[in-house]
């Protein structure tokens, strides 16, 4: 058995693992780097000769997004993924061709793929059940484990020779308001973790405190005639907070002013209504209605809300703030406004332009943005209501299921060093890079 990183190795990028058990290749996840474009954006998929299976844990960018690319090499290959996230993928699918086409008028970079390409996708796409085991050959073995973070998220146990690896893929132990808690196996001989916040000091605080304190900044911003821009992931972050914002407002924590969203915040929206088993019927019914009396879906000709100075809140998509974005554009507008304000809902990448607005925001108070320096005048700041497990439940996971080896990846490269020295007297740990062989 050997596990090599084809993405995601010592980063946080195009995530994407090769498992090699028995004469079987199974590339677990197919994603692209979230702020690289083009050729550079896809993980290293040149000296690969065959892939039998691939599975998808769930269908943020960065795991999913290079799929049909991948299949154009690998026509034969049979995809699965749970039964929750299928349709979500070829939506996902279906709005990075659209991304591309756009960025290829713009400037040129590559259309990797065609919608012609994600129909063929469709085709070869396995929904399963949680908690259903499928066989892939006479002796290897794999089920789908519920794994919080967002809709349809999975974690994956396969199992070989009385051998059992587990790899948590993006990972939440804490339920969310919208997405329930993950389920862990009892025990697993080879755990693969994900390693987000693997910084003591990161994002410990928990959500009921940090709806709070957004609170008291929104209704600052809001009752001093301000306007608020919260950068999210379409796929997440978008329903978890537009739901919170929205039972803050029925609630009178906040004033009752118009919120904004985008179209992929929409659309995918309206799928987790229909869809989604982790929400509560009533909850359901509840969202729907809030919807309908406070959201607006932000038109195809925005500019003049781009120049509209009175008090809303913007939930839009990208959450890094990556380039031509509707959360990119509107931000380009609301930083230089002493009212109003950016608050990131999760993680920032450094190489993003989220990251570049905190750390102008925090020191030197500029930043480029479209090639123009731009003063920081708006309040900025980040929250944690990320879906990812925390830095004590990134402990908790293999001090619950005791392996024999333990890797770490998906994390910046301290993050991982830092879970693999506070675990090093408990676990053989490795933190592979992109293409290193791990022997298991």
């Amino acid at each position: 058995m050997n596990f090599t990183p084809l993405g995601g190795g010592r980063e946080i990028g195009a995530n994407s693992y090769i498992l090699s058990i028995n004469g079987l290749n199974i590339m677990i996840d197919c994603g692209r780097h979230p702020v690289k474009e083009g050729y550079g954006s896809l993980p290293l998929i040149e000296d690969l000769d065959r892939v039998d299976y691939i599975v998808i844990s769930h269908s943020h960018y960065d795991h999913l997004s290079s799929l049909p690319y991948v299949l154009k090499k690998f026509p034969d290959v049979t995809v699965l993924t749970s039964t929750e996230n299928k349709f979500l993928a070829l939506r996902i699918l279906n709005n990075s061709v659209e991304v591309m086409k756009k960025k290829n008028e713009k400037c040129g970079e590559p259309v990797l793929y065609t919608h012609r390409d994600v129909k063929k996708t469709r085709k070869k796409i396995v929904p399963l059940d949680y908690l259903q085991p499928v066989e892939l050959s006479n002796d290897i073995v794999l089920t789908l484990y519920p794994a919080g973070h967002v809709m349809g998220a999975a974690s994956i146990l396969i199992e070989h020779d009385g051998k059992k690896l587990f790899y948590t893929g993006d990972i939440s132990l804490s339920p969310q308001l919208t997405v329930p808690a993950a389920t862990l196996p009892e025990r697993a001989d080879i755990v693969i973790s994900e390693g987000t916040y693997g910084l003591k000091d990161a994002q410990t605080a928990d959500r009921h405190s940090e709806i709070r304190r957004l609170n008291k900044k929104l209704k600052k911003i809001l009752e001093s005639g301000g306007r608020v821009l919260l950068p999210v992931f379409a796929l997440g972050r978008g329903q978890e907070v537009l739901f919170m914002i929205l039972k803050q407002m029925e609630s009178g924590k906040l004033p009752r002013v118009p919120v904004y969203i985008n179209g992929m915040v929409h659309v995918l929206t309206e799928l987790f209504l229909t869809e989604h088993s982790g929400i509560d019927n009533n909850e359901r019914a509840w969202l729907r209605e809030a919807i309908k009396k406070y959201v607006v879906v932000v038109p195809r000709k925005f500019n003049w809300l781009l120049k509209e100075k009175r008090p809303m809140i913007l939930i839009l998509s990208s959450g890094m703030l990556i380039e031509d974005t509707l959360s990119y554009v509107f931000a380009h507008e609301i930083l230089i406004e002493e009212k109003s304000a950016i608050y990131f809902m999760g993680y920032q990448s450094p190489e993003s332009p989220g990251f570049s607005v905190l750390e102008a925001f925090r020191n030197s108070k500029t930043v480029t943005f479209d090639e123009e320096e731009l003063e920081v005048n708006c309040d900025v700041d980040i929250f944690n209501f990320s879906g990812h497990a925390n830095y004590f439940e990134l402990l908790e996971i293999p001090r619950r299921l005791q392996p024999e080896r333990l890797i770490y990846v998906h994390g910046d490269e301290e993050a991982l060093e830092n879970l693999k020295e506070e675990l090093r007297y408990e676990f053989q740990i490795d933190i592979p890079e992109n293409l290193e062989n791990i022997a298991l």
